[in-house]
Parts: C-alpha cells; structure tokens; sequence
C-alpha cells in the first residue's frame, strides 16, 4: 500500500477553518470518531475533520442545500486522492426554461454578448453560442470567422404589422408561431387576422386539419371570422372533426361555436339537419333544436339573444329610413339606405324597403333590431294629422326581413320613439282628434302596447332621447300653440313623470340623441319676432350630473352651433360623433341634403361634402350593426325601380298571435 502523502498547509488551513466555522443554525451536529458529521433534515453530510483525503461520503442534497453549508472545496487534488462525491442525480424539470429566461435577460441587458447583429435601420446584440445552436445559417458564419464581433444583414429589416403583406397560405402559421415564441406581438395580430381573413382558404390547406381543437375552436368563436355564410362554419367544423375519428367525442363542444341562429331557417333544414351527427348526437340535436325554436319564436327573440344569435364581422351603420325626398316632392319614400364608408368618401347605398311608404315617422333599435312606428302614409301637408298611423314593424339586419308587429293603441305621428329597459315607448304627437299627452311602451315577447302614465300636457313636434339611467328625457315641442322650452322626464321604473331644467332656446321639429351619457338637442325651429318660423342654430347639451337648475336635477348647456339650419332631420349617433342629416332650412325654404358631423372632442360641426342622394325631409336616422358587406353594392336613389338582382326584402305580417308567420315578397 503506498505511504500516505501529507497534505499541503493550504489545504489544511481550509480545513480547519471549516471545522472552526459554526454550523448554519439549521444544521444539527454530532461528532463519529475521526469525523464530524453534520446532518440537514432529508440527508447527511460527512465532512472530514483531520483532511481531505478523510472525505468518505455526502449524503443527497440539491444545490441550494449545498450552497448554504458554504464547504471551501480542496485548492488541488493530488494523484490517487478522492475529491467530494454525491450518492444520487440531482435534477430539475423547469431547468431548460429558467435557462433561456435567463439568457433572454442577460440579451436584454446586454451582458456577455459577443456579437451584434445589424439590419438597415437596427442592430441586436446577442450571444454567439445561443444564436448558433438555434439557427443553422448563423452557425455556418460563425464556423467561418468564431472571432467576428459583428455581422451585416442588409436584407433585414425590423418585423412589423407591414410584414403581413407578405404572409401568404404556407407561411402565416409559421410568422404566427415564430411571432408568438419571440413575444412580438403585432406580427402575431397581423398573422391571426390573415387567417381569419381568409378562413376557406385556409381551409383548403394540409395546415387545417393540424389545428388542435383549441384553436379551430377560437377562430369559430372570434367575431372578426370572415365567411360567407354561417352555414360554411358549420362546414368546415365538421370537416375538421371527420378528419380523425379521435375528435369525435368533442362534435358538439366546437360546434357549440357555430352560430345555427344566424343560419335562415330553410338552410338549417336543407344543409344541417341531413347531417347524422346532428340528429343521433343528443347534444348536438339540441343546437339545432334551439336555433329551430328561435326561427319559430319571433316575439320572444328580444330575450334570446346571445353571442350565437349575432353575425359575425357586423359593424355599426348609420342609416336613414322613409321621408319625403324634394325630386319626387308629392310621394313619400319607403327606402332605407346604408352609409357606406369603404370608398373614401362615403356613399349611400339600398339597404331595404319599408312595408310601406312612411313620412314623419319614428324609429329605435333594441336587440340589434330596428323599429319603425307610426307617422303618415299620405302627403297631406295642409292636414298631416289626418293622415296618422299606428303601425309598427320591425327589420332584421341579419336575413333582411320585415315583421309586421301589433299596432300602437293611437295613431300618432310628430311624436317620439324611445327603447329601454326591453321596450318601446312612444310619447305625445297628434292624429286627427289633436294633440296627445298619452304614453304608451311594447313589449316584445307579448306582441302587445300598454297605456303608461301621461305627461302633464299634450305636446307634439317634440324630441326625447334614453338617458343613462334608462329614464327618457322630452324636450320643446309645440304646447298649447307655442314652440316650448319645456323639459320633461319619464321613470320607467315608477311609471310617472317630473320636470326638468328648460332648453334656453324653445324650438321644435328638432332631433335629440344621446352620446358618452349626454343628451344632445339640435336644429327645429322656433318663432321670430314678425311671427314667422325661423331656424334654431343653437345647440344644447344636457348633463344629468351637473347640479340642478331651474326644474330639477341636471343642466344644460351650449356647445358649438350648427352651420346649417333644419327642422325634420335625423339625428343619430355613431362612434363618439354625432350626425344630422337632411331636413328643411326655413333661411332658404328649401329641402336639404346635407351631412353634418358633430365631434366633442373638439367642439364643432364640420358641413361636410358629403350628401344624401337627394334632399330630403321628415327622415329618420339610426345606428344598426348590419352584417359586412363583402362586395359593393350599387348606389340606389328613393323611389326608384329595384334591379333584378337585388334581394327583395321579407316581410312577415304577424298582427295577431295566434296566426303562424306569412312569407311577404316585396
């Protein structure tokens, strides 16, 4: 046996000092002969105390274990000396991912990188082993020279939404991946959206059957998914479930993302109740018998709607409806037109046709639903009260159709149309027994008008907007054979009514609309000094958290007024500005076309170039979200022949309850 080497005076001085040093207050300590053994919870650790050459064992610890005991390790081994051993592997899971979490920082800070990448207009510093055990082309350069500290790409440029114009079929869920692994996000945003923008394309690719049900199922559920029928989403999820038989057990949780409701009914029998799985299936039997009931329950669709009853891509429109255009002064118009924004300047296109000609007439939208009530169905101008009517209908955007609803209980026209609270509330105006102070609401899911409380006086040519509190606001009119300041207030919840503070300007024939939880009031008319009508310029603004005037809570007052006067217009919100369209100019006694916009932020009305199709007065206007328009349709003017190839609108005529709905081609 070989003599014993004796050990060098550093290595036991370091030794020593770790024998002399005093065990970390959580370490137990006993002494085994020739030993001092230190023991720590789950392992033991031997440690020799007269050298090193005396080190026998370690029990299992992990690094942080190790760390804390703070052992000096030996300066040098010599030939034949054992060094520090561990009885088992340690190992850690998340090791890989903590690993590159860390050299991500270190890239970010700049620490330890050797080589700084440059494009046109940008340069990254990275670390050369990383880069080149990922990417095969910079491993290959830098085999080449290991020494180069920078490396020129001029064919590179920094990644950005623009980059999309480049994404084709084969490399948008490659840019997706990569954008997404790297955190840049507008790449990703711009990858998903030409994906979803060309959906069926996509489809036809070996990359759509490799979707796990994750992310087919997000792209079924996201609104922006362009197809041109919902009935194709219906498609193309069966495809993809068909695909492997595996999937089959999750048929009615992705088809739960199809929205059948949206699918006309006729389709639904034609193209999805053949298909076995939609029949054998129980649950995926119940989506179609649910979107079969909804078919079959117009009235009560106001309380079933829901994210499946709602087309996708839909984007609010401004629309006008009815009226009495100047070109074909003596007849009354049943056209709705939708404002076209797609082509720079806008343009108005036809959208539908009313169930019948309409003048003076009020509209609402509830339930992503328009609502069209009363008005006059004659051009009478010396007796327009005689000519009052009671009906209502009601327009689906989502199968362009028509539905005749129960009539109101008074014929009214000048009156006012409000929704809240799930109904409709038409208030005041006159007929041919004179004016009214009467208030009655609709409730859709009974098909039925109810008498309300009254206001304090019969008022017509008034205007009312919804407040935020779902309460609705009336001003001016024409009371007691004057143009009025008067303000008024229904409760809904407590069926009564309150004044509030006046307008600072009586007028009527004027509009009300409500924005960012303001009530907007602007044009009509009032009366000058020699007894004639003149217009109202002025515009006004009522705060309902501003501190109470003159009538209660609330206040008003002015904004910026508007360049050009009008009585009868249409006032609709869309966006965070507010449009006036149309109406009659008293200065020029003269119909008017004109499109003028309404911007708070910067308090002032722009008298745009735009225009409708022809001047026009006792208009209605209203924000609807109608499904995309994939193509443009050609412009139509009132009252003109419809082209063959247009779709005719439906109207189902549904006056009483118990009659089954009737199919009316228009």
């Amino acid at each position: 046996m070989a003599p014993k080497k004796r050990a060098s005076r550093a290595q036991k001085k370091g030794v020593a000092d770790m024998a002399a040093s005093p065990p970390p207050a959580h370490v137990d300590a006993m002494d085994t002969g020739s030993l001092k053994v230190e023991s720590r919870g789950d392992g033991v650790v031997v440690v020799v105390e007269c050298g090193p050459k005396k080190i026998e064992q370690m029990a299992a610890l992990d690094i942080v274990q190790l760390n804390s005991l703070n052992l000096p390790l030996p300066l040098a081994l010599k030939p034949g000396e054992r060094g520090l051993g561990l009885g088992s592997e340690l190992t850690r899971p998340l090791h890989g991912n903590a690993l590159l979490e860390e050299l991500s920082k270190m890239r970010q800070e700049r620490f330890l990188t050797d080589l700084e990448l440059a494009c046109k207009s940008k340069a990254f510093d990275v670390h050369k082993l990383v880069i080149s055990s990922v990417s095969q082309y910079f491993r290959e350069i830098l085999a080449k020279d290991p020494a180069m500290k920078r490396l020129e790409l001029p064919s590179l440029s920094p990644l950005d939404p623009a980059a999309a114009e480049d994404l084709n079929l084969q490399t948008c869920v490659y840019v997706w991946n990569i954008a997404a692994a790297y955190g840049l996000l507008p790449v990703r945003d711009a990858a998903r959206r030409y994906v979803l923008d060309n959906f069926v394309r996509f489809s036809e690719t070996a990359l759509f059957n490799q979707l796990t049900l994750e992310q087919i199922a997000a792209f079924l559920l996201d609104d922006s998914l362009v197809l041109p029928s919902e009935v194709v989403a219906f498609q193309l999820a069966m495809k993809w479930l068909d695909f492997d038989e595996t999937r089959h057990p999750h048929a009615a949780e992705l088809l739960a993302h199809v929205r059948f409701e949206t699918i006309p009914a006729s389709e639904l029998v034609s193209q999805v109740q053949p298909v076995a799985r939609m029949m054998l299936d129980p649950q995926c039997h119940r989506l179609l018998v649910d979107a079969m009931n909804y078919h079959l329950l117009p009235y009560q669709q106001n309380t079933l709607q829901s994210r499946r009853t709602q087309v996708r891509g839909g984007q609010p429109t401004l629309l006008t409806v009815g009226g009495r255009p100047s070109i074909t002064e003596r007849a009354l118009s049943r056209e709705v037109l939708w404002r076209d924004p797609r082509e720079g300047g806008a343009t108005w296109r036809h959208l539908s046709q009313l169930p019948a000609k309409s003048f003076n007439q009020c509209v609402a939208v509830m339930d992503g639903f328009l609502y069209v009530a009363g008005g006059e169905d004659q051009n009478d101008a010396r007796n327009q009260a005689k000519h009052a009517v009671s009906t209502l209908s009601r327009y689906d955007p989502r199968f362009n159709t028509w539905l005749h609803l129960a009539s109101m209980r008074q014929r009214r026209t000048h009156f006012s149309l409000a929704a809240t609270g799930g109904r409709l509330f038409a208030i005041g105006g006159r007929n041919v027994e004179g004016l009214l102070a009467t208030t009655e609401s609709y409730l859709p899911s009974a098909n039925a008008w109810q008498m309300r409380a009254p206001m304090e006086v019969p008022r017509c040519c008034h205007a009312s907007a919804t407040l935020p509190s779902g309460d609705i606001l009336v001003s001016g009119g024409y009371i007691n054979c004057a143009y009025s300041r008067s303000v008024a207030c229904y409760s809904v919840a407590s069926d009564s009514w309150s004044e509030r503070p006046p307008l600072e300007t009586p007028r009527g024939w004027h509009c009300s609309a409500t924005l960012a939880g303001a009530v907007y009031v602007a044009g009509g008319s009032q009366l000058g000094a020699g007894g004639e009508r003149v217009d109202v310029l002025s515009v006004e603004v009522f705060s309902p958290e501003a501190a109470g005037g003159e009538g209660g809570g609330g206040a008003w007052s002015r904004v910026a007024p508007l360049p050009l006067g009008v009585s009868t217009a249409g006032l609709s919100p869309l966006g965070d500005q507010l449009y006036l369209l149309g109406g009659w100019n008293e200065a020029e006694k003269r119909y008017k076309a004109a499109v003028q916009r309404y911007d708070p932020a910067t308090d002032s009305w722009a008298a745009t170039t735009e225009e409708l199709p022809e001047p026009t007065v006792g208009v209605s206007c209203c924000t609807l979200t109608l499904p995309p328009r994939q193509a443009a349709r050609r412009p139509q003017h009132r009252n003109t022949p419809q082209a063959a190839h247009q779709e005719p609108a439906r109207v189902r005529s549904r006056e009483g309850s118990a009659n089954a709905p009737v199919i009316i081609t228009t």
